[in-house]
């Protein structure tokens, strides 16, 4: 998008300044959104007033009064940071060790990206910002927030129990901040109401509005960050293992395995949520692996580049965007998601539910696995049904983050947005 090459440069601040030189101001939006998600939000579960964030009051910190009001993991790690790319260097810049970054183990085996440190009123880029940011949620802000996860902090947030999760990976407890279920039959809501017990809603326009919110009040640096955000949680709408339960399975067959579960007989449950989840886990994988290879490469002709540079045709962003847009067209792409998946993986990986995906060392090569296995049709296969998703991830992020720069004022950007997208 051309704009990113004349947009000025912002400088970093730490959310605890970014805290006291709004903390007034906050206070109000903070309150005035919970009211907003408790009338138009259908699944919220209200904040306990014990959490609000007020100005001036409390024996805890800033930070720590914002994180819980916002009902965060309150270990999170919310450096200033860049998360630099495949073939950059951090160039004499201090580098972050993983445990400054994120709460979640690291994984023996997976790639390790560099992150490198900011400095106070470091000047740096508002694209580095928004990427960067795009991927921090998943450094632990949902981790044990319900109350049955064992956390002094999930008992106070007033989420309730856990609805569902693989409880095997050690990320489980952050599925239902990260998956929606809009689009199943009215039976599998009536009989499964658990489902209904999701919160992808609540981060995109929280964090949607935090990012209008800075921006409104001179804070470029965190109107970026909160964006990216909430980019992050509209795009994992756009996967169909985050829209669908049980993506390949009929309404019959899930109301079938719940009755069994309510029977007290849940084998069948189990086997079915170990097996979506290792279709889950490994389509990621792929991606992930296929196009770091395209990129180092140099490779800018892949289709998930071309679908990224490429989306789908602009639909302004609203209330009504994520379920009647992001996370419909993912729905409907769920069955041949799946059972492309079920063709051109390796057959131990997708239908064996005794084996955890998450755990196989093959898992690191497995895009050269599925060609060395059924060759380079299998491979392009799952670059097709991928690149059609990724074409509605970049028109999703680009549709929110339109929204959010008009709303805040910033025509100049939006108009290029706009024109290019």
């Amino acid at each position: 998008m051309p704009q990113w090459q004349t947009i000025d440069s912002v400088a970093a601040k730490s959310l605890q300044t970014f805290l006291m030189e709004t903390e007034d101001e906050l206070s109000l939006f903070l309150e005035w959104h919970e009211q907003w998600s408790r009338t138009n939000l259908p699944n919220y579960l209200p904040r306990p007033d014990a959490l609000a964030f007020y100005a001036g009051f409390g024996d805890i910190s800033l930070v720590e009064r914002f994180v819980q009001a916002i009902r965060l993991n309150p270990n999170s790690r919310i450096p200033m940071y860049l998360y630099l790319m495949p073939d950059e260097q951090p160039e004499g810049r201090p580098v972050a060790d993983w445990e400054q970054i994120t709460t979640l183990p690291q994984v023996k085996g997976d790639y390790v990206p560099t992150y490198i440190l900011l400095q106070e009123g470091e000047k740096v880029h508002p694209l580095s910002v928004l990427a960067s940011a795009s991927n921090e949620p998943d450094n632990g802000f949902d981790l044990g927030l319900f109350e049955d996860n064992q956390t002094e902090y999930g008992k106070r947030y007033g989420f309730g129990k856990q609805p569902f999760g693989n409880p095997n990976l050690p990320y489980s407890s952050q599925a239902p901040f990260h998956m929606s279920f809009f689009h199943e039959s009215w039976i599998v809501y009536a009989l499964a109401p658990f489902m209904n017990n999701t919160f992808l809603d609540y981060r995109v326009s929280l964090f949607r509005e935090l990012s209008v919110f800075a921006f409104n009040n001179d804070q470029a640096y965190w109107g970026w960050r909160f964006l990216g955000w909430s980019m992050h949680y509209a795009s994992d709408a756009t996967m169909p293992y985050h829209s669908k339960p049980l993506p390949g399975y009929s309404t019959l067959r899930m109301l079938w395995i719940n009755f069994k579960n309510m029977l007290g007989f849940p084998k069948s449950q189990k086997h079915a949520v170990q097996l979506v989840s290792n279709k889950h886990t490994i389509i990621e994988y792929y991606q992930s692996h296929e196009m770091r290879a395209a990129y180092l490469d140099g490779n800018r002709e892949h289709p998930f580049f071309k679908a990224l540079a490429n989306p789908q045709p602009h639909i302004p962003y609203s209330i009504e965007f994520l379920e009647n847009t992001a996370s419909k067209g993912a729905a409907n792409d769920a069955k041949l998601f799946n059972k492309t998946i079920l063709k051109y993986m390796p057959q131990h990986m997708v239908a064996d539910p005794e084996v955890e995906v998450a755990g196989l060392a093959e898992r690191h090569r497995i895009h050269m696995l599925v060609r060395e296995e059924n060759g380079q049709q299998a491979a392009d296969a799952l670059n097709d049904v991928i690149a059609k998703r990724l074409q509605a991830f970049s028109m999703t992020i680009r549709s929110l983050m339109i929204s959010v720069l008009d709303e805040a004022g910033m025509d100049k950007a939006d108009e290029a947005i706009a024109e290019k997208g």
